[in-house]
């Protein structure tokens, strides 16, 4: 085919019509990304623990993330207007701007309206990032170099800090809130070692793709020092995760019939739900797992569950508003003369009940229709009958990252979350890839 211009497939010779689409050269295409990719991936670097203040309610947000979301957005925004946002338009199907005008509804009718609208600001800033990154990243080779030094940035720095900072690289009986069983285990430059585990699974999956990409040699550095992470953070729930994302998207490398793949891909989703959130709506299910399992922080988090189910019943169809639940005064101190862990909690650990206290029941079918039916269907589209590309994978591998975490974390609609953003990255590019032909080289 002709050459392209975006990691997505764009022929560069439409990347580069008209006025809006003038070139932008490679230093600065590697250079916008790879700060992206950074920030995304984390930009709470070695976050002192033992500050009680990460104690009080957190209505202001940080002032940091906040300048650097707004700089990164304003870079890419710059980027996009030179490549051409009409690239973008793909993206504009009636689902997703249905989803999207839910959210900035139920923003406008939050209960702390101003914190939802700074919130969505936010959010609105890390999905055009999200997004910005494939069209930036002049071809899949680039995407995936652009990607490895990345993942070396964080991965050296992270082992940097174990060795050098210790006290604030690895958990100690002195952090607040601190759990029995968290002292010791690795965190590196990470605030919390399930962010840490979670982000090392998405460096397995772009080690993984690097390797088939562009460099065995630097992909499989990047999967090995990641695993050593992943392992040493003691993120039970990263992994446990870790090998069934890879057989699972494995297996849809060899069965490419519609209907087997969108089993494979829909069954453990439904599953892990069932076990979440299942555990505390059906008696027989709790009954089960509580014979099965006497891990302590999945009964903490039926407590926590069925704490957030209990407010979603109050606001069923408009929700509490993005960011206007957690770690907010009403929620902290409202409602309770006794402060708890539940109250104390910045997410419920289940995306699908945050959905719905964001927006109520009506913006969970959306988010259902648009982020779990929808990619299946467009890699179908892609990919269907056929085995699956490089970039193809990718985008699988963190799609299904994204849904199968999203029963234990919370990966939506929050732009804070490395998990968050690669899966919406994924979504996007599942579904630019049904416009754009697979560019190669």
């Amino acid at each position: 085919m002709a050459s392209a211009d975006a990691a997505i497939g764009i022929p560069a010779e439409n990347a580069r019509h008209g006025a809006a689409g003038r070139d932008v050269p490679d230093v600065l295409r590697v250079l916008l990304n790879g700060a992206v990719f950074v920030l995304l991936w984390n930009h709470v670097w070695l976050k002192d623990l033992s500050d009680r203040s990460s104690l009080a309610a957190s209505e202001d947000g940080s002032l940091l993330t906040q300048v650097l979301f707004v700089a990164a957005g304003l870079g890419m925004a710059a980027a996009l207007h030179r490549i051409g946002f009409r690239h973008l338009r793909p993206l504009a199907t009636w689902p997703l701007m249905l989803c999207a005008a839910w959210l900035g509804v139920t923003a406008l009718l939050s209960v702390e309206p101003s914190l939802s609208l700074r919130r969505l600001a936010l959010f609105a800033i890390a999905a055009m990032l999200s997004a910005g990154v494939l069209l930036v990243a002049r071809s899949p080779r680039q995407l995936a170099l652009t990607m490895a030094w990345s993942a070396l940035v964080i991965l050296v720095s992270s082992y940097l800090a174990v060795a050098l900072v210790p006290d604030l690289a690895i958990h100690s009986a002195f952090d607040v809130n601190s759990d029995p069983s968290h002292p010791g285990l690795w965190r590196g430059i990470f605030p919390q070692k399930n962010e840490a585990g979670a982000a090392m699974v998405i460096l397995v999956i772009v080690g993984l793709y690097v390797a088939s990409a562009a460099s065995r040699v630097l992909g499989w550095s990047i999967v090995l020092l990641a695993v050593g992470l992943l392992v040493a953070s003691g993120s039970k729930t990263a992994i446990l995760l870790l090998p069934v994302i890879l057989a699972v998207t494995g297996l849809c490398r060899i069965f490419t019939g519609g209907a087997l793949r969108g089993l494979l891909l829909l069954g453990p989703i439904v599953g892990f739900s069932l076990i979440s959130i299942g555990s505390i709506l059906v008696p027989a299910i709790q009954d089960a797992i509580g014979a099965l399992l006497t891990d302590a922080t999945f009964t903490g988090r039926s407590e926590i569950w069925q704490f957030a189910l209990d407010n979603i019943l109050v606001r069923p169809w408009r929700g509490w508003g993005i960011g206007a639940f957690w770690m907010t005064e009403r929620t902290m101190y409202g409602g309770s003369e006794e402060l708890t862990w539940v109250n104390t909690a910045n997410h419920s650990h289940n995306a699908y009940l945050d959905t719905a206290l964001i927006g109520g029941f009506p913006f969970l079918v959306l988010t259902i229709w648009v982020f779990v039916l929808a990619p299946v269907r467009d890699l179908q589209r892609v990919a269907g009958g056929r085995g699956l590309d490089a970039e193809t994978l990718l985008f699988l591998r963190l799609w299904f990252l994204g849904l199968v975490s999203a029963s234990f974390e919370t990966v939506l609609y929050n732009g804070n979350n490395a998990t968050c953003c690669m899966f919406m990255m994924a979504v996007f590019g599942l579904r630019l890839r049904t416009r754009y032909a697979i560019a190669r080289g």
